[in-house]
Formats: structure tokens, sequence, C-alpha cells
């Protein structure tokens, strides 16, 4: 007897062959596979009912018949099948054929537990449980899209077929069954619509109309031819000057209908000039002349060349285009297996083409030959999903954007799906601080730890005042403005709202607005003060002509001087005590010292009246006043006397005053008849006034006394007239 027994995930399969049963003595309707097992169960041994499945195959002339359950523990057991059928048995070898029906009990022996466990009889009708050999596949040949595979299925019914890149465990079956119409039918059939240049693993499996599924066959494996490469497509370039040797870059970029398919390389050939140039990549840098040139392109594989693809340039229309701003990268791992690319749509001049497309690039940074890429048709769109990548390898993603055919420059990040951007923003410091800006600086660096982070930024924050800033790889400064003067602030560097750097500053002292505010109004105040100063000499030279100051005399200066006796009272003389000659006497005045100039005989007689002159003395000078002498009168003395009094009345007449500078002791005698009265001598006459009986009163000053303006000598007769 030959019995298989396997546990697989607690899955119990049980398979007997015909040759291998015998008849019980006691019972001839049973088949054993163990003369032990023809006995009867025990009053220890336990009923249950398992849920069991059984399946027919016919393999040679006896058959077999394997049944399978789940048992309840995964201990060691032995188990036999016990087979019984409703009819006489003659042959147990002979048990297993279609038309059979047949009961099947279960007999597990535990030798741990020392327990034996009988399951209750499981009907079996093995028409319907038939189950096919499985089938036999094989390569027949294959093309560049397609494989031919053969089988031959051992009983009339379906068949269905599977297939899977080697590449991947997911299986791809072909949607309609296959059907076989007759026993051991030779069926060939082709997969289409494969990949060039792959290789494939292929499996079947039959059944019949009312049977099981057979097996699946083993794995056939089968390869696809490589094909011719399709026309390149979607071409782009970018121009850039190489200086003043009158040469130009051309950055190209082309995108394979097939990117797919095997292509071993790409041939670019640049006319005029017939410049050929073999790469790998599907983007290539060409120095061209200036002027117009065409550029074809094709694609090689192991089968042939492909067509060619050409594009016409124009050199002399360059374009300065704009990049994209701001990309980042982020991970959607291991939720699955993609990067989040995000980045912010550039500002193009007017003289630009409008946007049309925006192009994502990625390649494995160790295998720079295998980069893929795709267009993004939404030109507002500013994100975009980057699908199958592998958890353990970087990669290289540049964003270009797309005005028509020519593309501005690239953007480009490293990142993968375990940290996301592998860059990281570092070293913050101030490199700039005003009144009201603070402007900082950083440096960015490869990542070097495993941590991920979606945005970095730098926070300013002060006692009132708090803002916040992203920063992009594609910037390394940022001003803050409109702070407030002479205050503190902190400035954090985050990550992801964690703290990497703190700093502090603080702005410096408010001065300009006050000496702004401060300079109109002196300008102001220094116009309005001109133009009134300008105004007001203006009108007074006009309306009001200079008249003479009183405070330019001597007397004037006199009076004004702080170290003069203030306390001196005047001292008044009465004229009438010097009245010796009659009603009508003269006082002569005889100069004591020569005149200086003429300027100093002007006298500011503006304060003398008319029917008087008055002289100041002090009190304390009295006594040294020498009273001019007053000679004997002759008839020539009297003649005299009258004839000055008459021109002196003639000045007076006239309007003339003494002016300023001139002695006011002394009178220049200015007329030619003056002069002829006086016998030619000049004198200084002060004072000389036509003297009115009991009217006038004469008053020298102490000043002009004592600096000997005129001599006195007092006689007798003037003494007595003087008492009179």
């Amino acid at each position: 007897m030959m019995m298989s027994c396997f546990s697989v995930a607690f899955s119990l399969e049980v398979t007997v062959n015909g040759s291998q049963l015998m008849l019980c003595d006691e019972d001839d309707h049973v088949c054993v596979s163990d003369p032990a097992d023809c006995s009867p169960p025990t009053s220890s041994s336990v009923q249950q009912t398992l849920n069991m499945s059984c399946y027919y195959q016919n393999a040679d002339r006896t058959g077999s018949m394997t049944c399978g359950w789940t048992p309840e523990s995964s201990t060691e057991s032995r188990v036999s099948l016990i087979f019984t059928s409703r009819n006489t048995v003659s042959s147990c070898q002979s048990i297993f054929n279609p038309a059979a029906t047949l009961n099947v009990t279960a007999r597990i022996r535990n030798h741990v537990t020392r327990t034996e466990i009988w399951s209750q009889p499981h009907s079996v009708f093995l028409y319907y449980a038939f189950k096919p050999f499985q089938p036999v596949l094989t390569v027949l040949g294959s093309t560049e899209d397609s494989v031919v595979l053969s089988w031959r299925s051992s009983i009339p019914g379906s068949c269905w077929l599977r297939y899977r890149p080697t590449s991947t465990s997911t299986w791809t079956q072909v949607q309609d069954s296959i059907p076989v119409h007759v026993h051991y039918q030779m069926i060939k059939y082709s997969i289409g619509e494969l990949q060039p240049f792959t290789v494939y693993r292929a499996a079947v499996a039959c059944r019949g109309k009312f049977s099981w599924m057979s097996d699946w066959s083993a794995d056939v494996t089968a390869e696809t031819l490589d094909r011719v490469p399709s026309r390149p497509s979607n071409m782009c370039y970018r121009l850039e000057e190489t200086g003043p040797g009158g040469s130009t870059r051309l950055h190209l970029m082309w995108k394979p209908l097939d990117p797919e398919s095997r292509i071993l390389g790409y041939e670019v050939t640049v006319s005029p000039g017939g410049k050929m140039e073999n790469v790998t990549e599907a983007t290539v840098l060409l120095v061209v002349e200036e002027g117009n040139c065409t550029v074809s392109i094709r694609a090689f594989s192991a089968a042939s060349m492909g067509p060619a693809a050409q594009l016409r340039i124009n050199t002399h229309t360059k374009t300065t285009l704009p990049s994209i701003r701001n990309l980042w990268i982020s991970s959607c791992f291991p939720g699955n297996k993609t990067l989040q690319v995000q980045w912010m749509l550039p500002s193009a001049p007017p003289s630009a083409p409008p946007l049309s497309h925006v192009i994502v690039r990625w390649r494995s940074e160790t295998s720079l030959s295998s980069s893929r890429w795709f267009r993004v048709g939404n030109v507002t769109a500013s994100s975009v999903a980057v699908p199958d990548l592998d958890p353990d390898e970087s990669y290289m993603v540049s964003v270009f954007p797309l005005y028509s055919r020519q593309t501005g420059p690239p953007q480009t990040l490293s990142a993968s799906l375990q940290q996301g951007a592998l860059m990281e923003a570092v070293s913050l410091k101030v490199i700039n601080v005003t009144k009201t800006t603070v402007t900082i600086m950083w440096a960015w660096q490869r990542k070097s730890g495993p941590i991920r982070v979606d945005v970095y930024s730098v926070m300013l924050r002060g006692d009132s005042d708090r803002r916040s800033v992203s920063l992009w790889p594609d910037q390394s400064q940022h001003t803050f403005s409109g702070l407030t003067p002479y205050t503190e602030y902190s400035l954090l560097l985050l990550a992801d709202e964690v703290s990497r750097n703190i700093l502090t500053v603080a702005t410096e002292f408010d001065e300009v607005p006050t000496v702004a505010a401060v300079i109109p109004l002196l300008l102001l105040s220094v116009t309005v003060m001109t133009i009134s100063i300008l105004s007001r000499t203006i009108y007074k030279s006009y309306f009001f002509p200079p008249i003479s100051s009183p405070k330019g005399s001597l007397a004037g200066r006199w009076l004004m001087d702080p170290s003069r006796q203030d306390s001196a009272e005047p001292q008044i003389l009465d004229l009438e005590d010097f009245q010796v000659l009659g009603e009508k006497s003269l006082i002569i005045l005889h100069p004591t010292d020569p005149l200086s100039s003429e300027e100093d005989l002007r006298e500011d007689t503006s304060s003398l009246s008319v029917s008087s002159i008055m002289v100041q003395m002090s009190i304390i000078r009295l006594d040294t006043v020498r009273v001019c002498e007053a000679p004997p009168i002759t008839e020539q003395d009297s003649e005299m006397s009258r004839q000055a009094v008459n021109v002196l009345n003639q000045r007076e007449a006239n309007g003339y005053f003494p002016q300023k500078g001139e002695d006011a002791c002394q009178v220049s005698q200015r007329s030619e008849t003056s002069e002829d009265i006086l016998d030619g001598s000049v004198y200084q006459m002060t004072f000389l006034r036509k003297l009115e009986a009991g009217s006038s009163y004469l008053m020298c000053e102490d000043e002009y006394l004592s600096n000997s303006c005129c001599t006195a000598q007092t006689t007798e007769e003037e003494k007595a007239v003087s008492t009179a």
C-alpha cells in the first residue's frame, strides 16, 4: 500500500491509488488500504464531520482518489481512507470508475494523545469528481509582440491561459476560454500585444464540462523579438550662448513612442555640415553655428534602424525663457511607491511664447541611461505624482517649462521614497540689518540623515510681530521688511515646524525719520526769514528813508553810558545871572583846541528848542565849570555879536542842525559871510543863541566843559552883575 500525506497551511490531503486497496473479509462492500481499518470504531473513538472534498483521476486502469480537509490541530497523525460501495465489490482495484458512487470515511489516529477520530461518511459521485491531469505546455515560436504556445488536453471541455513578464509577479489571464472538443486534442494559441524583447512566463489549465479544473501546467518561458524602433516624438530644444565665438549650444530632448521597447541608442545628425553623433539618452547637447540648421534623430535597436524625426531651428531667434520656481519633492511611501513633485509656474516675459506644457523627467542616480519622462498637459497644474519607483533607489527629478518647441532651463532635485527630497537648509545667518529690514542667508546641502521633511521655513518673531517664509532650493536669502526700529527679533529655522537653528537680531536706532522731519521745517523757517528780511529792507528803503539817530551823537552815547553817575542832579543856571551886558547879551566861546575836521563840527541839535538852549551840567563838576570870558564890549564887538546872531538865526531858519560826529561845543562857521564877519577866523561856536530876557536858560554839559570846550573867567564886575 502507498499513501501520500502532506500538510499545507493546516490543510491535509490524502491520495489513494486503486491498486493499493484490498477487500475486507467481514464486509465485501468495503475496500481499505490497511486490514486494521476493517474493524469498526471503538467506544472511545470520536465521530466528527470533516469539511472533506474528494476528486477522482484516471491515471491508469485502476485510477486514484484524493481527499482533503483542514484538521483541527497540526500534530502528527496517521490518516487512512475507507471506501464503501453501495454494490458488492468483486475487486477493489476496479472500484474507481466514473460510474461508481462511493462513501469515503477518514480514520485519524493520534499517537501522542492516543485518540482516534472517525469522520462521517462523505458521498462522492466519481463522474462529477473527475479532475483532469495538468497539461504539458510548449513554446512554438515568438515575434516582436507575440508568443505562440501549444498543449494537449485529456478531456473535452475548456482551457485557460495565463502569462506575465518575468520582471513582475502579477499574472495576466486570457479573457476568453479556449475550447477543447475531443480527448487529447492538440491546441495551439498565440498571445499577442506583448512588449518587444521581453521574457514572459506562461501556464495553462483545463477542465471538463462537469469536472474539476486541472492543476496549472508547469511554467514555460518565451522571449519576444526586438522590433524596429518607431519615430521619436515630442522633440523640444533650448538655445544657449557660448560667448563671442559665434557658436550656440543646442540642448535637444525627445521622447520615444515605445518607451518600453529595447532601444540601443539614437543617431543624431546636424546639417549643414553633416555632423553625426550616437547617444544612448533621449537628450543631447550640441554646439552649432549661427543661422538655420536641421537636426535629424533616428532610434536603432538590434533589429534595425528606425525612421528619422526632424527639427528645424533658427539660432538667431534666441529668447530668454524663465524656469519653474520653488521646486520641492515629497514622498508618499509606504502608502504607495510615488513621489509628489510640486513647483510654481514661471512668469514669462511678453516676448516669450505662451507656456504649453510642463515636462517632468526622472532617472536613477546609479543608472543615468534609464530616464523616463512625461508631459503635464494642464498648464495650470503645479504638482504631479511620479509612480512605480524603487524604494531602494534615489532619483534625479527635473522639471522643464515648455513654450511651444522651446524649453526653459530645468530645475533639478534629488529624491528617494525613503526620505523625499534629499536636500536640507542649513547655516542660517544674518547678513544685513537696517532700521526696518533684516536680511538673512542660508545654504543647501545634501541631506545627511534619514529624516523626511516636507517643507523648510524661517520664522521671524518679535513682541508684536510674527511672520514666516518658506525656503526653496532655488533661493538662498530673504529680506524681512517693515520692521520696528530699535527692536529685538528672533529668527528660527524650522523643518516641518521643528526648530533647527535660532538667531537673535536687533534693528538699528531710528535717526533718519527725526532729521528728515526737522529739515523741511528748517528750510521753511529759513525761507520765511529770508523773505521777511528782504521784504522789510525793500519796504523800509522805499517808504521810510534813513533818519539820523540821536544815539549816534556824543550826548546820546553819554546818556547810554552805564558808568556815568545817574545820581547827579542837574544844576540849572539862570541866564539872568549872566546878563551883565544889558537886555541883549552875547556869550563868546573861544576854542581851546584846533578843529579836527569839518565833520567834527556837525552836532545833532534836533533836541534844542527854538526858545532856549539847555546844557546839562553835573553837580559834581559844577565847581570846575569855566564860564567863557567876556572881555570888555566895544562897538566892534557889539557889531560882531549882532552879525553872529543874525548868522545863527539864518542857519536855524534854514533847518541847520549839527549832525552826528560834530563836537557839541563847536559849530563851524561855514558861510563865506560869517568868515568875513569873524575876520577870516574859523571859530567853534557852541549854543550861540539870541537871548530873550527872562525866558532863556543856558545849560552846559559837564562833559563838554570838562573837555575845556571853553574857558571861564570871573571878574569882579561879573560877580557884581551876578549878585544883582
